[in-house]
């Protein structure tokens, strides 16, 4: 972006040469003692620091005060930095390095150079502010691209700093550093932004020049005459507003990473606080000293905690400070090094500092100030940010000086007032497992003072939420305050002692303001009496009194004296009347609103009571807790029982025995247990041993696939709800000791097998074999590799389950060992669910449909070819029932894993074998032999960087097809509406390919018999991803019809879209096959070229897979003419009408059902009128109407007896031949099912008897074949 002169610039290299102080020699004991302080100065409106170290190199950078602070719009900052410094070519021929950084409040330009060059690179700098050129094709073409690849390489550590920084200023400096994922850059920036954002930043007194060994002498020779043409002031100068402190907390979920950031108010720059550099090098965090943790609390906490790392720094700026404490790790590292850092800092805040560990710290910090200095790019910086914001460079020597002053009252001091303020919290990652602030004891807001006790002057004190004030979550605070209404409602032993105040939180109801409007004390309760006042009747429906009603007291001060007790019952009091008067004076629309009574509190008040909405709600009698006794003995039949019902219960998190053994966590194998503490030599009741062994084995199957599912494409709560509610599911236990754990308890129910009966020794046997044989089914899917042996713990499992299902007389029920009261004990805010109890026969067939499945799913890793592939993918999903989400996940892993096709196979040589099955069998487009062709002109060459372009492009459409149809139904076909329009791109694209590659391989065109004689090229490319664009229309047509998403007076029309979809499909596979026919006998009778056996393979089965092709088309366009047909006969026959819709018209029907399809241009979209005419045929007579379906109907039968003698090879089915046989099976019966409609109304209209006929059109899951909904026709009677 900036036009440079030619290199050789005689002049200008000549001053240089003239102009360069030469470099006077040094020996090896020669000591150079320069200045550790930069020299300021202004020359011709430029500010200026140098120093000099009379060194051979140089380093120079100018400043600018346009930091992300300053950046109108997000991203700027970062498209400068990429689009100045483009020059290097003259810099590398001088042994120069150019680069370009920024910070949050300056944007740095750095040259490092050999000290003779100094007038050549600064000129050049001068240039880069003054002469840039901004394009629009190098905008475009790099900057933005580079600027999306930073935004998806933004790290966890990046986004908590971020985070923090977010929380502690919001604006200005809470800007983040580099933008994220999410930030809408498109919406903000271009060329001509970045354009007027440079003309802001780059001006005199916006600035600063420094330079790193270089004279002040000999730097104010250049600066003048170079930055000349430098603005002196912008006539938009960038802004910022003052940095205020606010504190906050922020929990940002992100898999790949986990960080937190805990930070206060630091020090600024040049702000006198060495206590705040002392107290960080007292928490440091990286030893100086290898193997040793050295003294620093944070390497002392991470030692302790492996698996993290710690430092602390303070970001020192213009106005501000933060303090900051970074930890990364993994998530439960990341979580107790905090806690330690934390408990750390409240140490230091209580004295408990060693004076030598406060005199390493002073030395630490003097330390880390020199080599800061020393830095050159760290010291540039913050000289250059203290010039550019009025002040002055670093003293460095009296800044020594103050940290030597620094005392352990003073580092006390400092510490406790960080933990007495606000902090400011981000936690990025695995949020089930990071803490909360509160947890770690901060506070991020403000506590309410009392008002009554304290001083006039402190009575000006901020009224906060009283969530808030009283320290707690506002999950809990709700919690309580439900239990408070709830208690004070009933008639208790506790009601007594509640009425005497010894309520958990009281609450002060706020009836003036806007929400989370921070406000007086006293001015409120002014305000609320003059409101209760003149809003009259109304305001006294209010639940609470006004805040002047008597004395006023804090959560944390003692309760208030007991008030007078009238009834110890509870006294209803009759509002009608009182609520209808008031009322009555409101006008219609009139909305009467407590600002401080949000949303969430509405509909939360709502819930309190009301036994479907709140957890907490006890019925009379009933205790707030669990009572059943998990210790009791239990008989064999008990545990049957239990262990069937926890078979069949869709949640774990209503079982006492799996509470017992979650809450608190267990840390070891020993702790996993329903009863704690449990001397290891004491002897356990066999019953509850076989019981634990189960639940170990049931929690950790329930583990490894909750992360399976979350590691693969779902949609939550769609399909699985992977919230476990701050459970752990034993993710820190080994598979092995659990696996030991089940293996000695089915040792010891087969020692006791003459004490229990034989038959139940084998009952509770095989239940533990069960969880053995999922365990080891989950454990080997995880290799992809030798299908037979990843099916061989399934097939285990169906005996097994078959044995367990013929034992299940033998349990005995046990109720009270499961509860929805666990629920309030999980940390959510969702309603209570209901258990729900599927019967035995239902929990056999779903377990026996997931182990079915489990059987077969690894048969996808027997790859033949791309097609055979997606046609196990597709014949798997349509099953009825669908495949459970798990085995969903657990194809989607061996599909994807590691971006490595079924765990060995490059996502190329599927898409290459896709290609050449398709359209390029045998082709020199696919030639492995391209890539190794060198020469840059060569014809192979360009078809190797050609054909890898599109392979880049068209890869993740590809891949897309068979993820998306690893998801649900209605998923599927959603997903399918947004790959048209990626598809419709992909074919642009391929068009553009295919023209270049037409040039490289010297194609002449040839004349296509069906088109009108004009000669054309056979464009592969495009081709195949029209081929696939119409598999995707097809295919959203054919589930709308499954989903039943189409009403019955829309049949007739969508089946007329799908045979016209068909016939473009059939149309398309012709041509494929006409122009790879003639490219394959060209080739032949190319003597250079002879025919192996490999060319003769790939010929046969391109030619196959396009006869199995056009005949599916041709079967789908009969039988959607003759179901067409039908649907229009009997429209006009008057037994098939359209509801009344009064507010949509046919027109507007029509659109917004083909809305995914009007984007598309080819096929193009057939108009309305079109459309109507084609379906309706109203010139054709309803008898020739039906002869012509009956026709159809027919042709379709007979192609579909052709299709289903087809091997598995032919049909390209292999692995899926019998679900593939079953669906042409279903199609052939739908086919005769159609017949036999059509044959039936054409005797009624024959005989004028077709008022006497009756139709149903069932739903598609009762039909023959979900695509194909054939009416049922009768005859009265």
């Amino acid at each position: 972006m900036i036009c440079r002169p030619a290199l050789t610039r005689g002049s200008q290299l000549a001053l240089r040469r003239q102009g360069a102080a030469k470099l006077a020699p040094r020996g090896f004991a020669a000591v150079a003692s320069p200045s550790a302080s930069y020299e300021p100065t202004t020359i011709a409106g430029v500010k200026v620091a140098s120093r000099d170290d009379n060194g051979p190199t140089t380093r120079l950078a100018i400043v600018a005060k346009a930091g992300t602070r300053y950046e109108p719009a997000p991203g700027l900052t970062n498209t400068e930095k990429r689009s100045a410094l483009r020059i290097t070519r003259e810099s590398e021929l001088l042994g120069g390095q150019l680069s370009a950084y920024h910070t949050r409040e300056a944007l740095v330009l750095q040259a490092n150079f050999l000290r003779e060059d100094l007038p050549y690179f600064t000129e050049l700098l001068a240039e880069v502010l003054s002469q840039t050129r901004y394009t629009t094709h190098e905008y475009h073409e790099e900057v933005e691209q580079v600027i999306r690849l930073k935004q998806a390489k933004v790290d966890a550590a990046a986004m908590a700093l971020d985070a923090a920084h977010s929380v502690a200023f919001h604006t200005g400096l809470g800007e983040p550093l580099y933008p994220t994922p999410s930030t809408p850059i498109s919406s903000y920036l271009n060329e001509h932004a970045v354009a007027a954002f440079a003309e802001a930043a780059y001006t005199k007194d916006t600035i600063a020049v420094v330079a790193d060994g270089a004279s002040q002498t000999g730097l104010s020779k250049w600066i003048e005459p170079f930055f000349k043409p430098v603005p002196a002031q912008s006539p938009s100068p960038l802004t910022t507003s003052a940095s205020k402190y606010h504190g906050g907390e922020q929990r940002i979920p992100k898999i790949g990473g986990n960080a937190m950031v805990i930070a206060f108010p630091g020090a600024a720059l040049g702000a006198n606080q060495p206590e705040i550099s002392v107290l960080v090098g007292l928490l440091g965090g990286e030893s100086g000293i290898k193997w040793s943790p050295g003294f620093s609390l944070l390497s002392n906490a991470t030692a302790a905690n492996p698996g993290a790392t710690a430092k602390a720094a303070n970001f020192a700026y213009s106005d501000a400070g933060l303090l900051a404490i970074q930890i990364k790790g993994a998530a439960p590292a990341v979580r107790k090094v905090a806690e330690e850092a934390v408990k750390a800092l409240k140490r230091v805040a209580e004295g408990g500092v060693s004076q030598e560990n406060l005199a390493k710290a002073i030395a630490k910090a003097k330390f880390n100030l020199l080599s800061a200095s020393e830095v050159t790019g760290t010291g540039m910086v913050h000289a250059g940010a203290n010039l550019i914001h009025g002040g002055q460079p670093l003293q460095v020597a009296e800044t020594v000086k103050a940290l030597e002053g620094v005392t352990g009252d003073k580092l006390k001091a400092a510490a406790k007032t960080l933990l007495e303020g606000k902090a400011s919290v981000a936690a990025v990652g695995d949020l089930h497992v990071l803490p909360f602030a509160e947890d770690l004891g901060l506070k991020v807001y403000s506590r309410i003072r009392n008002s009554a006790t304290k001083s006039p002057s402190c009575q000006t004190a901020k009224m906060t939420f009283a969530w808030k004030a009283a320290g707690l979550t506002y999950n809990r605070y709700l919690a309580v305050a439900a239990r408070v209404v709830r208690r004070s409602l009933k008639e208790d032993k506790r009601l007594a002692a509640e009425r005497r105040g010894q309520q958990e939180l009281r609450f002060a109801k706020w009836t003036n303001g806007k929400q989370g409007e921070v406000k007086n004390l006293a001015e409120a309760n002014a305000q609320a009496a003059v409101e209760s006042a003149a809003t009259g009747e109304l305001a006294d429906l209010g639940l609470g009194q006004p805040l002047d009603a008597g004395p006023h007291f804090n959560a944390f001060d003692e309760p208030p004296p007991p008030p007078r007790i009238s009834s110890e019952g509870v006294v209803a009091v009759d509002i009608t009347q009182q609520f209808l008067s008031a009322t009555s004076s409101l006008e219609p629309g009139e909305l009467v609103k407590d600002g401080y009574f949000t949303l969430f509190e509405s509909v939360g008040a709502l819930e309190v009571m009301d036994p479907k909405m709140d957890s907490g709600c006890l019925a009379p009698g009933e205790s707030l807790d669990e009572e059943y006794d998990v210790t009791r003995p239990l008989l064999p039949g008990e545990v049957v029982g239990i262990i069937d019902q926890l078979l069949s219960l869709e949640t774990l998190f209503t079982s006492v025995y799996i509470e017992r053994m979650l809450h608190p966590p267990p840390s070891n194998i020993q702790e996993a247990d329903f009863i704690r503490g449990r001397p290891s030599d004491a002897p356990r009741n066999p019953m509850l041993g076989a019981l634990r062994a189960y639940c170990l084995g049931l929690l950790k199957s329930c583990s490894f696939v909750n992360q399976r599912i979350k590691g693969e494409h779902y949609y939550e709560e769609e399909d699985f709800v992977t919230n476990t509610y701050h459970r752990s599911l034993l993710e820190n236990l080994d598979l092995y000791e659990i696996r030991d754990e089940i293996m000695a308890a089915r040792k010891i129910i087969h020692d006791l097998r003459s004490t229990l009966t034989e038959e139940m020794a084998h009952a509770l046997g095989f239940r533990l074999e069960l969880r053995t044989a999922f365990l080891r089914a989950i454990e080997l899917s995880q290799l992809r590799s030798n299908p037979d042996s990843l099916s061989l713990p399934w097939s285990h499992m169906q005996e097994v389950l078959e044995t367990i299902n013929k034992t299940r007389h033998l349990g005995e029920s046990v109720p009270e060992a499961f509860s929805t009261k666990i629920q309030r004990r999980l940390a959510s805010t969702m309603p209570p669910r209901p258990i729900v109890q599927p019967s035995p026969e239902e929990t056999h067939k779903r377990f026996k449909k997931l182990i079915v499945d489990g059987i077969n799913v690894p048969k996808a890793l027997n790859y033949i070819d791309s097609q055979t592939l997606l046609n196990f993918v597709l014949t798997f999903q349509s099953q009825k029932p669908q495949p459970l989400v798990y085995i969903r996940a657990l194809l989607q892993n061996f599909l994807f894993q590691d971006m490595v096709i079924l765990g060995r196979l490059s996502i190329r040589q599927v898409l290459d074998d896709d290609l050449s099955t398709i359209v390029l069998p045998c082709s020199i487009l696919l030639n492995p032999a391209n890539d190794a062709v060198e020469a840059p002109h060569h014809p192979r060459y360009a078809i190797a960087h050609q054909m890898e372009l599109f392979r880049q492009r068209a890869a993740q459409s590809y891949l897309d097809i068979f993820r998306t149809f690893c998801q649900n139904r209605c998923r599927v076909r959603r997903t399918l509406y947004h790959m048209l329009q990626d598809w419709e791109t992909v074919q642009i694209d391929a068009e553009e390919v295919d023209q270049l590659l037409q040039a490289q391989i010297e194609e002449k065109p040839i004349i296509y018999p069906p088109s009108t004689g004009v000669p054309s090229y056979s464009l592969p490319l495009s081709s195949w991803a029209y081929h696939y664009k119409l598999r995707l229309m097809e295919w959203t047509v054919q589930l709308g019809f499954e989903l039943d998403i189409y009403q019955p007076d829309e049949l007739a029309g969508m089946y007329w879209y799908l045979g016209y979809l068909a016939k473009c499909h059939v149309q398309h596979a012709e041509r494929i096959k006409f122009f790879t026919k003639q490219r394959v006998e060209a080739d032949a009778n190319n003597k250079t070229n002879n025919v192996n056996k490999t060319t003769a393979v790939q010929y046969t089965r391109c030619k196959s897979y396009l006869y199995v092709t056009i005949l599916e088309a041709a079967i789908t366009s009969e039988l959607a003419e003759a179901l067409c047909n039908l649907y229009a006969a009997l429209s006009r026959l008057g037994l098939i009408t359209a509801p009344p819709r009064p507010y949509s018209t046919d027109a507007l029907r029509y659109e917004v059902r083909m809305k995914p399809f009007a984007p598309i241009g080819l096929p193009e979209l057939p108009s309305f009128e079109a459309f109507t005419r084609q379906v309706t045929q109203p010139d054709t007579p309803t008898a020739e109407l039906l002869e012509s379906a009956a026709r159809a109907a027919a042709d379709a039968k007979g192609g579909l007896e052709v299709v289903g003698k087809m091997s598995e090879s032919e049909a390209f089915a292999v692995g899926c031949h019998d679900r593939w046989v079953k669906g042409i099976k279903d199609w052939i019966k739908a086919a005769i099912a159609a017949g036999v409609a059509i044959g039936t109304v054409k005797r009624a209209v024959a005989n004028g008897k077709e008022k006497g006929l009756r139709v149903e059109v069932p739903p598609a899951e009762k039909g023959y074949h979900q695509w194909w909904v054939v009416p049922k026709v009768t005859e009265k009677r």
